[in-house]
């Protein structure tokens, strides 16, 4: 919720400083940068301090910078804030997914991609509430205000609800610097580039349906929340699918089906076009990131949040490498043409994903 009250209004911060595509590109590698550094020291925080006290340090960051990107005039200073929040995002990002998969083991069936589904329903939220907002004249920074206060509320209510430090499970001592290799390294790179798409979806949508066609705001908005919601409805039913078609058949078809979904809405170019695109894409990316966690958290020997560490910091390089690969696309072939990089990344992921994961022999079909 916190990083989609952000999102929709990306076209007004572009337009408020007037960047390009490329440049657009090289703000929104900001958080990522963040992101990724915190993570690749995560396992080893989690490892020393258990999973519940990153949660709550990295969801405070979040929350406190997130009105700091739309009250503040000078780019530079809006950069800085961008890159503290992505560390919060990071650290936070990490730390819950190992209390999730503690609930997994305990309850002894798939239930990671609920939790995933959880987190698509706060992005659809906020991406909700900021289509409210913006059809009714509210202005960015209060409706950013407004979200803030209510994750707040959110995170304070939660925190007493974790598993605290001393009930992690144990395995070998986490290295301070996490280096992807082996089954980890695998996984990893599949879900960046499930993340590469799902990242170009979240920073691109609103701004492709505003700038190329030519939405309205609130319409632009939608683009985003439609694309969520989708994305939420595939995870809330993952955990039920994968008991009927099992994780590695899940992959392809849902990969496939965003491929072939957002290459139609793309090539169609419309609104609605867009739109029913977006959804298949939500669609098809839905389960990636939740099986590769979940699945990175169990490697033989690792401890969880050193397994989710690595897996999610190759997957958070796919947002450091998307938003400007897709903005320098866009200022040599149109951000139409740009975004088709995402329909060959999920035929990738249809087509050869299975193997991969049969290969690493992690994910049980």
């Amino acid at each position: 919720m916190g990083f989609a009250s952000i999102a929709p209004h990306l076209p007004w911060l572009q337009n408020k400083f007037q960047l390009n595509e490329s440049e657009m590109g090289l703000l929104l590698l900001c958080h990522a940068i963040g992101a990724v550094t915190m993570m690749l020291f995560a396992g080893r925080v989690i490892h020393s301090f258990g999973s519940c006290l990153p949660v709550v340090v990295g969801g405070c960051l979040l929350i406190l910078l997130l009105p700091l990107i739309f009250w503040l005039d000078q780019i530079q200073f809006i950069i800085l804030a961008l890159i503290i929040a992505g560390a919060g995002i990071g650290t936070m990002d990490v730390a819950m997914n190992a209390q999730a998969v503690m609930v997994e083991n305990g309850l002894q069936k798939p239930i990671m991609s609920s939790f995933h589904g959880v987190w698509s329903l706060g992005a659809m939220t906020g991406g909700a509430t900021a289509t409210f907002a913006l059809t009714f004249g509210f202005t960015p920074l209060q409706h950013v205000v407004f979200s803030s206060f209510i994750l707040m509320l959110i995170l304070g209510v939660s925190s007493f609800s974790m598993i605290p430090y001393g009930q992690e499970e144990k395995a070998e001592k986490s290295p301070l610097l996490i280096k992807p290799s082996g089954k980890i390294l695998s996984l990893g790179l599949l879900c960046l580039l499930g993340m590469v798409a799902e990242g170009t979806a979240v920073d691109w949508s609103a701004i492709y349906s505003s700038s190329v066609l030519g939405a309205s705001p609130s319409q632009a908005a939608l683009t985003f929340t439609i694309f969520t919601m989708t994305m939420m409805i595939g995870r809330l039913t993952g955990d039920w699918v994968i008991l009927k078609l099992g994780r590695v058949q899940l992959v392809r078809y849902t990969a496939l089906l965003g491929a072939v979904g957002l290459g139609v809405g793309l090539f169609l170019g419309t609104t609605f076009s867009a739109w029913l695109g977006f959804a298949c894409l939500g669609f098809g990316l839905s389960n990636i990131v939740p099986i590769m966690f979940g699945q990175a958290s169990r490697i033989p020997g690792v401890a969880a949040g050193t397994g989710i560490a690595g897996v999610a910091t190759l997957g958070y390089c796919g947002f450091l490498l998307g938003p400007p690969t897709i903005g320098f696309l866009a200022e040599l072939i149109g951000l139409q043409g740009a975004l088709g990089l995402i329909v060959i990344f999920c035929l990738i992921l249809g087509v050869f994903s299975p193997r991969i994961l049969n290969e690493t022999q992690v994910i049980n079909n």
